[in-house]
């Protein structure tokens, strides 16, 4: 059929007509069913106060049983709290509305939300806003492990609010008092791992700061709750005694388990060549950790441009002296700082590893890089997983073949520093030098390691008693009797010549 140019032009416009009609149809039903859904979603609406439009109470029209509940808007923060009221009669309703209008009078007055949180909703909402502080830099954030740690904490509290069926309450519903039994509970709680030991009471008080920090900076910063609907807790006794909480090795067991990762534990039948390096590898870390005092982090965060012989020394010295340098990146103090420990050796023999296994070892690159199949080369630094893991094998195969005895000991990668401290200390370093090369505070060492500070003035807490003042007075007389017969043969002149000198 043919059209022409006129008749096409009116086909056009009655079919946009159409549409149009359609359109307009469809807009008029969907309008229709949402006032619908409104008149029969709110039924026997009515405000409890002639002078304020802010707070009704209405009926439910998708619910058969008929009962009131109450509706608050929130102009600041336009939202919307709903409560059940649990009757059907209209006197008990706006009663009950008053009441609880009543009672939330302050905290409007004080702008506190309506829309409030049940104790897992304000643990969420605090983790994301942390998670969005992680960083690697130290002072800049929070680190990955310390996030990793306060989720554990507040886990506790999630799993106690939980444990007294109080999970689905409202934070500012739940008893203050709840808190007051939060740490004998934690306490109690069978131990997953190290089982047989107690909690620390110390890490107990640390998690229930973590639980009001969250409360103070969620709840009462974001006007969920007010400082009178803030949880109270009670903290556990722990002792003043500062002294290393970790186990450490003996200077001989130090040396023993050494000498076995060189001789035995490298050199296991059934292992690969490459097994072989990697454990090598580890034997060297391990050397390095306990002479140096590093952290962890610090150690697998280190890279070869780091590392570097001390300017002036010259001969055999600057064979094995090397200065380390921790840059404020890779410092927990946010301090940089250049360690200075007798492990020259060490680093060359870890390049000779590396390079057998085909890895070039630059100044940007990584001094401890992973030797996995799919990363090797490519510069990703050992996790600490891994040298936790290879610690725990190292200690457990090393008991086994009877070189030293763990007699309950827990040893940790952290127990290297608390050894390299107490190492230096009994050679009787200056305690201002093995701070700086620790990156840590006199202060703290001398409260930590006060047993060894008292062990290294032994002599001069000794002198002038018992044994000691005899042997002393022994001493003065044998003196007494050499000069008196050096005099008697003359050669008490040329000592007196010179006493003054």
């Amino acid at each position: 059929m043919d059209f022409d140019s006129g008749e096409l032009k009116n086909l056009l416009l009655a079919y946009a007509t159409i549409k149009k009609k359609d359109a307009e149809k469809s807009i008029k039903a969907e309008e229709k069913e949402r006032n619908e859904e409104k008149t029969t979603f709110y039924i026997d609406k009515e405000y409890i106060y002639p002078d304020r439009t802010d707070v009704s109470i209405y009926r439910d029209g998708r619910t058969k049983s008929g009962r009131y509940f109450i509706r608050i808007y929130d102009e600041k923060t336009r939202k919307v709290f709903t409560k059940s009221l649990r009757t059907s009669n209209r006197i008990a309703a706006l009663a009950a509305a008053q009441n609880i209008y009543a009672e939330n009078k302050e905290r409007m007055r004080k702008g506190v939300k309506f829309v409030s949180l049940t104790t897992k909703e304000l643990i969420n909402m605090y983790l994301k806003e942390r998670e969005r502080e992680i960083s690697d830099k130290p002072h800049t954030g929070i680190t990955q492990s310390s996030y990793d740690t306060l989720v554990s904490h507040l886990k506790y509290w999630e799993e106690y609010v939980k444990y007294k069926k109080m999970s689905k309450r409202r934070i500012e519903d739940i008893p203050t008092e709840i808190g007051i039994d939060f740490a004998k509970w934690i306490l109690d709680i069978p131990k997953q791992y190290y089982k047989g030991k107690t909690r620390s009471h110390s890490t107990i008080n640390h998690t229930i700061a973590a639980v009001k920090k969250c409360y103070r900076d969620a709840g009462i910063a974001r006007k969920f709750i007010t400082l009178a609907e803030f949880p109270q807790f009670k903290y556990l006794k722990v002792p003043k005694d500062n002294t290393p909480k970790r186990d450490v090795f003996s200077f001989d067991e130090y040396n023993d388990i050494g000498n076995w990762i060189r001789r035995k534990y490298i050199n296991e039948k059934g292992i690969t060549d490459k097994e072989k390096v990697i454990r090598k590898l580890y034997g060297f870390f391990f050397t390095i950790h306990h002479n140096t005092g590093m952290r962890v982090k610090e150690i697998l965060g280190l890279r070869w441009g780091d590392v570097n012989p001390i300017p002036t020394d010259k001969g055999m010295d600057r064979i094995v002296r090397r200065g380390i340098y921790i840059p404020t990146d890779n410092s927990k103090t946010g301090k940089s700082r250049t360690i200075v420990s007798p492990v020259g050796k060490t680093f060359e023999s870890i390049k000779k590893a590396y390079q057998s296994l085909g890895v070039e070892c630059k100044p940007d690159d990584l001094i401890f890089t992973s030797t996995a199949k799919t990363r090797i080369g490519l510069n990703y630094a050992w996790g600490q997983p891994l040298v936790d893991k290879r610690l725990k094998m190292v200690c457990k195969l090393a008991e086994e073949a009877g070189v030293w005895k763990s007699e309950g000991r827990n040893i940790t990668n952290y127990s290297a520093r608390h050894y390299y401290a107490t190492q230096s200390l009994m050679r009787k370093l200056d305690i201002y030098e093995v701070a700086l090369n620790m990156g840590t505070s006199v202060y703290y060492l001398e409260q930590t390691y006060s047993h060894i500070t008292t062990i290294m003035k032994s002599d001069e807490l000794t002198k002038g008693q018992g044994y000691y003042k005899h042997r002393e007075e022994q001493e003065e007389k044998k003196e007494v009797a050499r000069n008196a017969i050096e005099d008697a043969l003359g050669k008490g002149e040329h000592r007196r010549k010179y006493k003054s000198y």
